[in-house]
């Protein structure tokens, strides 16, 4: 087991063993899915409404997700 210190506190130690590692796409995938299901259940009432607004809005996290991401690319160089 490692750990890592946090704030200079022995109580503040954090297990870093047992982490997911998630890539920069990965991590945006799981946002936008949870994002996008929490949406679509506070604001449709039909079933069929919920699962196109949930389809439609995890599309456009993923759209524009991409997009800003593109968009920056030539500023990493």
């Amino acid at each position: 087991m490692s750990f890592v210190q946090v704030g200079g506190t022995i109580g503040s130690m954090i297990d870093t063993s047992s982490r997911i590692r998630l890539s920069h796409f990965q991590g945006m995938l799981v946002f936008a899915v949870m994002i996008s299901v929490a949406f679509g259940f506070l604001s449709r009432r039909r079933p069929m409404d919920r699962v196109k607004y949930i389809a439609w809005s995890l599309f456009l996290f993923l759209v524009i997700g991409i997009g800003i991401g593109w968009a920056m690319y030539p500023f990493s160089r």
